[in-house]
């Protein structure tokens, strides 16, 4: 299955998004919205009725989650099904799933269980990636074949109890022995998902390099290391199983390398590259967070219709009540932008973008936090029966948590996005300012540049094939796309390199980024659901994008202008007073 794509054709491309912060919107990239082949629909859609029916008979989520333990005949099974296989190419004994019939895929698994997600997730999404990504032809011959079959199951190490985040600040070592050709691993990893059972674990350790080296990025190395068929191996200790808020079924825990011998030919991605490759990795598998975050929202909505269109009170539907009819329509029109932006990203890979990078981050972000959203307001508009344990509303808040803090924090990809974009914009000014060296022989450049920044806006692109009827809502959009490249562009000739410092100018740029994001793909697919049905029939997803368009503006602009009027300076002093008192400083009866 070689590519999603309806077309099936494969081009490369640069960010979508990297090109909004120049100032320039990318029609080509969005028209026609994504759609999967036929073939690949119907070969998606039996194997997830496969893995619905092997869930319905062989998993029970209520004694997963009370007994803090996922059956390992369990993931025997998804492994007989395919499903530890999923993207990994048919030549290595995988389906060859594309992002989007993976995204699918685990869009439809989540809500049927969380710790069966993160099994199959952690394994594929990021335990074998760094494989899959950056290992020889050798490599993936010999290993991924078991990985397929989930005969091996696989773990990504990466975090330790001083670096989450800050992957460059690992502490783990690998020293090389030339006299074995083998590299000797010493450090302690955490919270490593399916730590407890894995047998293929991609571990990320530090080779020191010569004194005074700048790049300590360079000195950190990715290695595939196996245990022996029973799980065992020289100088490598699991931790004891952690105990989570949520996830319970899913398997956390420490791996701790004492003195452990790794083969030298088990290095992934090349020396002094393992940096590249963890990021590389962490970045490929955010969409797919965004595609559970999916699943988990269009279900929520679900439980929350049914209860108010059931439930009574003062002789009327509470689904009557418009308080209630606001949080339903605030749910499905937030689920149905998520959905846009998932797909519209999934299609982006499959045609062949090689950076998604910001998109993937958007998805992850907003996915994460509208499915909290969603749990929260299920869980309110059932009342007490949210509360209790018999019904799956706190399970579900309890899971969905640590979605915004794994595979990168919210705070930090909301930092990642806004600096990843800006280093563009910021290279351009590089050219700007050389130009000004040698102005007479640089002319143009500085020309066209003097020309836009006289606009007071860096773009006039528009959404030029958003059908008529959404024609407010696509210039709405690509207005504000010109004022947010404008901002970044006035943030960065204003503060330089002291830009990166600017925290509470990235959460604002990001989450003006996301919702721009949001619109301009729920936009493309209301598009293509118009040219597909016809106006008539795609009222419902015309009307919902109008609303989601108007919510989302009011955030945008509200985030613009907080841009120049703020309270930063207010908000630094008071977290300063409470940091000094070590907690609040204010008691009434102190």
């Amino acid at each position: 299955m070689a590519s999603d794509n309806a077309a099936g054709t494969t081009t490369e491309s640069e960010s979508f998004l990297k090109a909004l912060y120049m100032g320039h919107i990318e029609d080509d990239l969005l028209f026609p919205f994504p759609e999967p082949a036929p073939d690949v629909k119907e070969t998606v859609d039996a194997f997830v009725d496969a893995c619905k029916d092997f869930y319905a008979a062989n998993v029970d989520s209520v004694k997963i989650d009370a007994e803090h333990f996922f059956p390992r005949d369990v993931v025997a099974g998804f492994g007989a099904l395919g499903a530890m296989g999923m993207t990994i190419p048919e030549e290595y004994g995988g389906a060859g799933f594309g992002a989007t019939a993976y995204c699918r895929t685990m869009e439809q698994i989540g809500p049927l269980d969380s710790s069966a997600a993160i099994v199959i997730g952690a394994h594929q999404s990021i335990g074998l990636k760094p494989l899959l990504l950056f290992g020889t032809d050798e490599q993936k011959r010999k290993w991924l074949p078991d990985l397929a079959t989930g005969k091996l199951v696989a773990a990504f190490c990466l975090t330790e109890p001083e670096a989450g985040s800050d992957a460059g600040s690992l502490k783990t070592t690998a020293i090389y022995d030339s006299s074995t050709d083998e590299y000797i691993l010493n450090g302690t990893k955490q919270w490593i998902s399916n730590g407890g059972f894995a047998k293929f674990f991609s571990v990320f350790a530090r080779v020191p390099g010569a004194e005074g080296e700048k790049d300590k990025h360079k000195e950190i190395i990715c290695f595939a290391v196996l245990t022996n068929e029973d799980g065992t191996l020289p100088g490598l200790t699991r931790g004891v199983e952690e105990k989570k808020l949520g996830l319970c079924g899913s398997s956390t825990c420490q791996i701790i390398f004492e003195n452990c011998r790794v083969p030298a030919a088990n290095v992934l991605g090349g020396k002094g590259h393992g940096f590249k490759v963890a990021v590389e990795t962490l970045n490929t598998g955010r969409t797919s967070l965004g595609a559970g975050s999916v699943g988990g929202s269009k279900w929520m909505l679900k439980l929350a219709i049914e209860h108010a269109t059931q439930r009574r009170q003062f002789k009327t539907r509470i689904a009557d009540f418009e308080i209630i009819r606001h949080k339903i329509t605030k749910m499905a029109a937030e689920t149905y932008a998520l959905e846009s932006m998932v797909y519209l990203t999934a299609g982006l890979i499959d045609r062949g973008i090689t950076d998604y990078s910001i998109e993937g981050a958007c998805c992850k972000v907003f996915g994460t936090e509208i499915l909290w959203r969603n749990i929260n307001e299920a869980l309110q508009i059932s009342g007490g029966n949210g509360f209790m344990n018999e019904y799956p509303y706190g399970r579900a808040l309890r899971d969905s948590r640590v979605n915004m803090i794994f595979e990168g924090t919210n705070e930090i990809l909301r930092l990642f996005v806004v600096l990843s974009g800006m280093k563009e914009v910021g290279d351009n000014l590089k050219e700007v300012q050389s130009a000004l060296k040698s102005p007479l022989a640089e002319r143009g450049i500085l020309t066209e540049y003097a020309k836009k920044r006289m606009k007071g806006v860096l773009t006039k692109d528009k959404l030029s094939k958003v059908h008529p009827s959404l024609a407010p809502e696509a210039d709405q959009v690509a207005h504000y796309a010109g004022v947010f490249a404008n901002a970044v562009d006035t943030l960065l000739r204003k503060h330089g390199k002291k830009v990166i410092d600017k925290e509470y100018q990235h959460e604002r740029l990001a989450d003006v980024l996301i919702d721009l994001y949001a619109q301009i793909a729920t936009l493309a697919r209301v598009t293509h659901a118009i040219g597909k049905k016809g106006e008539e029939k795609a009222l419902g997803e015309i009307e919902i994008a109008r609303w989601f368009c108007h919510v989302a503006r009011r955030r945008i602009v509200g985030n613009l202008k907080s841009l120049e009027r703020n309270r930063d300076e207010l908000t630094t002093r008071i977290s300063d007073r409470l940091y000094e008192a070590g907690g609040y400083p204010y008691d009434l009866w102190a």
